[in-house]
C-alpha cells in the first residue's frame, strides 16, 4: 500500500521474467503466493477451489490481483510452454529475523508490547487470522517443491484467532503492561482468514507442527535481543582480512 506501483511490478514483471529463466533453463519455478487471492473471503474456510472475493481497484489491490495475475501467468506457461511451477498461496507467517518494522500484526504487536506502547487493534479486533511458525512453511515448501502437485496449494495453521485474542496473548507472552488502543477499520480488511489444508495434509502429507505458543515465544526471544543490540550497539561486524599463505590470498 506504500507503494503499490512497484509492488504490481514485482508480481507481474518480476513473475513474468522468471517465468521466461525457467522456460530458457528448463527449471521448475516456486511462485509464492498467497491467502490474500481470497480477497475478503465469503467462504470459510478458504479452500483452493474458492475463486475469491477482491476489490479490483481497492487500497489492497497491487497485492491481492498482482499475485492473482502471478498465478494466471504460471499456468498459461505451464499450458503453453511446458514450464514446471509450483503455486503455494501462503497464509500469516512469522518467526526470527522478521524486519521489525514491516508492518505486520505479529512485528507490530511484538514491537509495541516490548517498548510499553499501545498495542494498536484496527476495528473491533474481531477479524480472524492464522499464524503458521516459519520452519512449518519451509517444510511444506520443500514439500511441495518435491511432488507432482502443479495446482495451487494452501500452506498455512488452520488454527484460527481473532486479532484481539492474538494482542492479549502477546502481551501475556512479553510480561507487557502495555494497553490495547483500537483504531479505525482499514479498507477491505478480510474479516476472515483460515486454510483448508486438506490438500496438503492428502498430497505433501503436510500439516504446521510448533505450537503457537512455542513459535511467539522464539520470535520475541530474537526482538528483544535485536531491541537490546540497537539500544547499546557495541558491536559493530567488519569483515576479516584477507591471510597470506604460500603466496596465495585466502578469504574467509
Amino acid at each position: 500500500m506504500y507503494n503499490p506501483i512497484k509492488t504490481l511490478k514485482t508480481n507481474t514483471i518480476g513473475t513474468l521474467n522468471m517465468l521466461g529463466l525457467a522456460k530458457r533453463v528448463g527449471a521448475r519455478l516456486l511462485l509464492a503466493s498467497t491467502s490474500e487471492v481470497y480477497g475478503d473471503p465469503e467462504v470459510h474456510p478458504q479452500s483452493e477451489d474458492y475463486w475469491g472475493h477482491v476489490n479490483p481497484i481497492g487500497p489492497r489491490a497491487c497485492y491481492d490481483e498482482g499475485k492473482r495475475v502471478a498465478e494466471t501467468m504460471c499456468y498459461a506457461y505451464m499450458k503453453q510452454e511446458g514450464v514446471e511451477v509450483r503455486v503455494a498461496r501462503i497464509f500469516n507467517t512469522f518467526g526470527p529475523r522478521m524486519h521489525m518494522n514491516d508492518g505486520r500484526v505479529v512485528s507490530n504487536f511484538i514491537l509495541q508490547a516490548l517498548q510499553g506502547e499501545p498495542l494498536t487493534v484496527y476495528g473491533s479486533g474481531s477479524q480472524t487470522r492464522a499464524f503458521q511458525y516459519v520452519s512449518d512453511l519451509v517444510n511444506g515448501l520443500v514439500a511441495l517443491m518435491n511432488s507432482n502437485v502443479s495446482s495451487p496449494v494452501n500452506l498455512g495453521n488452520p488454527e484460527e484467532h481473532t486479532i484481539l485474542e492474538f494482542a492479549q496473548l502477546i502481551k501475556n507472552l512479553v510480561g507487557s503492561g502495555s494497553e490495547i488502543q483500537f483504531l479505525s477499520e482499514a479498507q477491505d480488511d478480510p474479516q476472515k482468514r483460515k486454510p483448508d489444508i486438506r490438500k496438503a495434509k492428502m498430497m505433501l502429507a503436510w500439516e504446521p507442527v510448533v505450537p503457537l505458543e512455542e513459535g511467539l515465544n522464539k520470535a520475541i526471544h530474537y526482538f528483544r535481543k535485536e531491541l537490546e543490540y540497537q539500544a547499546n550497539n557495541q558491536y559493530i561486524p567488519k569483515p576479516k582480512p584477507a591471510r597470506i599463505k604460500k603466496g596465495r590470498t585466502r578469504h574467509n
